[in-house]
C-alpha cells in the first residue's frame, strides 16, 4: 500500500484535530493503533528545536512499523514554525531551511505502508510547503487568521449539527444566546453543549433559562472581563480574571493586543475630559463638546480613528475607567506593555506570570480620580 500524506491546518484546533483522528482511524486498525501510530510533536520554541522536530519526523516515516503491521501512520502535530506560522519561530534561517528540507524530501513520496499527517494552526497559502502538500497528498483547510464576524458566522451555522449530535434542539432565542455567552470556540461549544445534556437529561430542548443556569462564558468575555478589573484598578478582580483565562492557547499576545489598544483609547478620553472636550450631562449622559476650536478639531481629525466618532453608549462606558488614571499613569502603562509585549515573544517566562505581574504595576495604588462631574459607574457590556 502506498504511503499517502494528509495535511491539515488552521486556528480552530478541535475542528483540526477531530479531521486528525478521523484520518487516523482510516487508514490504521483499531488493533495496530497502539504501536502503528507515532506522534511527533511540532510544537517548538527555538529554530533549532524545529529543525529536530523535522529530522524526527523524517526519521519516524522512514522507520518500519513494529509488530508485523503493513501500514504505519506519523503524526507530526500541531507544527508552529511552518511559513507563515508562529513569527519569531518560522523567520529563523534554521526553520526556513528546516522546512524547505522537508518540502523536498516531500516531493519524493512516501515509503509503501508509512503515512504522514501534518497538522498545524498557521500557515502561508502561498507558501512552497502548502502547494507542495496540496500537490503531493490531500489538504483540509480550516482557515487561520479569521476576523471576529466570520468566525461567528461559522460557528452559527456549525451549531446546529454539533447540538444534533448531542441530541439537543434549541428553543426560541436559546441558539442566539448561546453562541453569544460561549463565543465561537468549536472546542467550548462542544464541551458546553456536553455539560447542558448532562443537565437537562432526559429533557433535549434547550431554552435561555437552561443556558443562563448551566453555561460558562467564553474565553473571549473573560478577557473583556480583564480589561474591566484593569480599567477599575482591581488587583483581586485582575488576578481572578488571568486565572480563569490560563491555559488559553496564545492568550499572552492577544491579551496584551488589546490591552494596548483600551489603554490607548483611555488616555486619549482622559485627555479630552481634562481640556473640556468631553462634558457630562445631567442625567449621565457622555458627549462630545460641540464647540471645539479649529486647532482641536483638526488634532482630533489627524488621529488614526477620530474619538469623536466613537458612540455614546461606548464613551460612557469607557471614561469611568478613563478616569480612574492619569495622564503620566497611562503613559507608565503604555511603556509596560510595550515591554510585555516583547518580552512573550522573546522569553520562557510563562505568559500569565508576566500578564500578573506588569498588570498589577499598572493597577498599583490608585490616585485621587479627576474632579468635577463623573459619570455614574460604567454598566454591564450587554
Amino acid at each position: 500500500m502506498s504511503g499517502q500524506l494528509f495535511f491539515i491546518c488552521g486556528d480552530d484546533d478541535y475542528l483540526v484535530d477531530t479531521a486528525a483522528k478521523k484520518r487516523i482511524e482510516a487508514c490504521i486498525p483499531p488493533s495496530d493503533r497502539e504501536w502503528g501510530v507515532e506522534v511527533i510533536d511540532g510544537l517548538r520554541s527555538t529554530s533549532d528545536e524545529a529543525k529536530k522536530a523535522v529530522d524526527a519526523c523524517m526519521e519516524s516515516v522512514m522507520t518500519p512499523a513494529m509488530f508485523g503491521s503493513e501500514t504505519k501512520l506519523t503524526w507530526f502535530k500541531n507544527v508552529n514554525f511552518l511559513t507563515g506560522g508562529e513569527k519569531r519561530i518560522s523567520e529563523a534561517n534554521a526553520s526556513k531551511a528546516a522546512v524547505a528540507k522537508m518540502a523536498e524530501w516531500l516531493m519524493g513520496g512516501l515509503p509503501d505502508g508509512q503515512h504522514l499527517l501534518i497538522t498545524a494552526p498557521k500557515i502561508l497559502r502561498t507558501s512552497v510547503f502548502f502547494k507542495t502538500c496540496k500537490k503531493m497528498g490531500e489538504v483540509e483547510d480550516f482557515g487561520s487568521g479569521l476576523k471576529s464576524w466570520e468566525r461567528e458566522a461559522q460557528a452559527n451555522g456549525r451549531l446546529d449539527m454539533l447540538a444534533e449530535q448531542a441530541g439537543l434542539t434549541f428553543v426560541g432565542a436559546a441558539k442566539n444566546e448561546f453562541l453569544k455567552r460561549v463565543g465561537p470556540e468549536t472546542r467550548l461549544l462542544v464541551q458546553e453543549l456536553e455539560k447542558l445534556k448532562l443537565f437537562l437529561m432526559p429533557e433535549t430542548k434547550v431554552t435561555v433559562q437552561a443556558i443562563h443556569e448551566i453555561t460558562s462564558i467564553g474565553r473571549e468575555s473573560e478577557a473583556w472581563d480583564l480589561l474591566d478589573a484593569v480599567g477599575e484598578r482591581n488587583a483581586l478582580k485582575t488576578i481572578d480574571t488571568l486565572n480563569k483565562l490560563s491555559g488559553t492557547k496564545d492568550s499572552g499576545p492577544k491579551l496584551a493586543g488589546m490591552l494596548d489598544k483600551n489603554i490607548r483609547e483611555w488616555m486619549l478620553i482622559r485627555e479630552a475630559y481634562d481640556r473640556n472636550w468631553i462634558t457630562v450631562r445631567s442625567g449621565g449622559q457622555v458627549v462630545w463638546s460641540t464647540s471645539l476650536d479649529e486647532q482641536s478639531q483638526m488634532l482630533l481629525n489627524a488621529l488614526p480613528i477620530n474619538p469623536t466618532s466613537m458612540n455614546a453608549w461606548m464613551l460612557k462606558r469607557k471614561l469611568p475607567f478613563a478616569l480612574n488614571y492619569s495622564l503620566q499613569e497611562f503613559r507608565v502603562a503604555r511603556h509596560l506593555i510595550l515591554s510585555l509585549r516583547e518580552k512573550l515573544v522573546s522569553t520562557q517566562l510563562p505568559e500569565m506570570f508576566l500578564l500578573e505581574t506588569v498588570l498589577l504595576k499598572i493597577i498599583g495604588k490608585p490616585k485621587t480620580p479627576a474632579t468635577g462631574n463623573r459619570p455614574p459607574q460604567a454598566g454591564a457590556r450587554r
